[in-house]
C-alpha cells in the first residue's frame, strides 16, 4: 500500500495578495512589495525605520470576512488560509472526524493582541477583553481550524521560531503516512507588524531600513553584497494533507506530494546558524524521501538576507550538492519577506507553485552576489525549469532547522 501524502489544496494570505493564484502569478511575474514603518512609530523609543511585508488589500479584504471578537489577528489569517485550501480540496464531511487533524506553526502566537493588552492595561488604565486569554494563545489558530471543520484527530502546535510552520508540515506528513491520520489542515500564520515587536527586532540590527538600504524597490536581497537585512512580514499559508488512498476515494486532484522531511538542532547557539545542523537536515531529509541529491532540482533556500545567515546556508549546500551539482537556488523572502513561523508554510506554497508552474522563482536583487555566496546557482529572474522535486529550507533562532521535500504528482 503506498504510503504517499498528497497535497490537495492550498490557501495563503500575504503581501502578494490572497489565494494559492496569487503565489502563482509571483513565481511567473516576481515582484518586490514592501512598505516603510508607519510615520507615527518615531514615538516609541528605538523603534525601526524598517521595511516591512504587510498584506496587500485583497488579502486584507478576506481577513476582514474572519475578525472576530475571540479571534488574533494572526488567528484570522489561519481561519481565512485554511478556508481557501479546504475549498480547493473539494472536503465536503468527513466520513471519519476523529482521522481527521490539525497542526500549526507560529513564532509568536497572538502578539498582536499582547501588544495592544499591554497598551490598554498599562498606558490607557482600560479593562481588558473578555477574550484575551484565548487570543494571545499559541494554540489560538489550530484550535479554531478545528472547530470550524469539525476535526477530532491529533491538534498540535508548533512554535520553533523560524522553522515553525515548515515542521508543522513534515510532522504532519509523518502521521498520514504512519496511519494515524487520513486528513490534516497543516499550515502557519503571523501577525506581528506591531511597533513594541518591531523594535526589539530593530535591537538585533538585523533588519533593512531606510537609512541602510541601497535601493529602496528591493530592500530583501538575499546572496546580494548589496543586501542590508531581513525584512519582516505578515500572512499566512495553509495546506490540506491527505493519504493517497483517502484522497482517491473522493477522486481528489493532488496538487503535489510531500515526499521528504527532517528537523535538526545545532545545540551551538541561540541566534548563530551552524553549518552542520543544516547539512543534516537537508542530507536527512533527502533520506526520507528516498532521493539522492542529484533528483533535486530545485532549492529554496531559507536565505532572509543577513550576512551570516545567507553565507552559512550556502557554505552548507554547497556541501550537500557540491558546486557542479548544485541545483538552481531561489531566495523568495526577497518578494514576501520573513514570516516568521509561517515562513515555512508560504515557502511550502511557493514550492508547490513551482512545480505546477515548472518555473524556478527570482530572487529579487541577488545581483550582484556577494564573493562568499558566488557559487550559489541564483538569478534575479524566474527561469523556467523541468522539476519533479524541491527542497524547502526553514532554519531558525534556537538552532533549529527543518528541511522539506516537494515532488509532482503524476495521476
Amino acid at each position: 500500500m503506498s504510503n504517499e501524502v498528497w497535497i490537495t489544496g492550498v490557501g495563503s494570505l500575504t503581501n502578494m495578495g490572497s489565494g494559492f493564484d496569487s503565489i502563482l502569478q509571483a513565481v511567473r511575474q516576481p515582484r518586490s512589495v514592501f512598505m516603510t514603518a508607519p510615520v507615527s512609530w518615531p514615538a516609541y523609543k528605538g523603534a525601526p525605520d524598517a521595511f516591512m511585508a504587510r498584506l496587500d488589500g485583497a488579502a486584507e479584504l478576506e481577513l476582514k470576512k474572519f475578525e472576530t471578537i475571540s479571534t488574533d489577528r494572526a488567528t484570522a489569517m489561519a481561519l481565512a488560509a485554511a478556508h481557501q485550501a479546504w475549498l480547493q480540496a473539494g472536503l465536503q464531511s468527513l466520513a471519519k472526524p476523529e482521522r481527521a487533524g490539525v497542526y500549526w506553526g507560529t513564532g509568536m502566537g497572538g502578539l498582536d493582541t499582547a501588544e495592544s493588552t499591554y497598551q490598554r492595561l498599562l498606558l490607557d488604565r482600560a479593562a481588558l477583553r473578555p477574550m484575551t486569554v484565548v487570543r494571545i494563545m499559541a494554540n489560538a489558530a489550530a484550535a479554531s481550524i478545528a472547530l470550524k471543520y469539525g476535526l477530532q484527530g491529533t491538534n498540535q502546535t508548533y512554535s520553533v521560531a523560524c522553522a515553525s510552520s515548515a515542521i508543522a508540515l513534515g510532522e504532519a506528513m509523518w502521521a498520514i503516512r504512519a496511519g494515524r491520520l487520513d486528513v490534516a489542515v497543516v499550515g502557519g500564520a503571523e501577525a506581528m507588524l506591531v511597533p513594541g515587536v518591531m523594535t526589539a527586532w530593530g535591537a538585533l540590527k538585523v533588519m533593512a531600513t531606510r537609512s541602510n538600504t541601497v535601493d529602496h524597490r528591493m530592500p530583501c536581497r538575499p546572496f546580494s553584497s548589496e543586501r542590508s537585512g531581513l525584512v519582516i512580514g505578515e500572512g499566512a499559508a495553509a495546506f490540506v494533507l491527505e493519504s493517497k488512498a483517502h484522497a482517491q476515494r473522493r477522486g481528489a486532484v493532488p496538487l503535489a506530494e510531500i515526499a521528504g522531511y527532517a528537523s535538526t538542532c545545532d545545540a551551538t547557539s541561540l541566534v548563530q546558524p551552524a553549518r552542520h545542523g543544516q547539512v543534516r537536515a537537508m542530507r536527512e531529509a533527502l533520506s526520507d524521501a528516498a532521493l539522492q541529491p542529484s533528483n533535486i532540482d530545485s532549492l529554496n533556500a531559507h536565505a532572509t538576507g543577513t550576512d551570516t545567515g545567507d553565507v552559512v546556508e550556502t557554505e552548507a549546500i554547497a556541501d550537500v550538492f557540491g558546486i557542479q551539482g548544485m541545483p538552481p537556488v531561489t531566495a523568495t523572502k526577497s518578494m514576501h519577506g520573513h514570516l516568521l513561523g509561517a515562513a515555512g508554510a508560504v515557502e511550502a506554497a511557493v514550492c508547490v507553485a513551482s512545480l505546477q508552474s515548472q518555473t524556478t522563482p527570482a530572487t529579487v536583487g541577488c545581483d550582484p552576489l556577494d564573493v562568499r555566496c558566488s557559487n550559489i546557482n541564483a538569478s534575479a529572474k524566474p527561469r523556467a525549469s523541468k522539476m519533479e522535486a524541491v527542497l524547502s529550507n526553514s532554519f531558525a533562532f534556537g538552532g533549529s532547522n527543518a528541511s522539506l521535500i516537494f515532488k509532482s504528482v503524476k495521476v
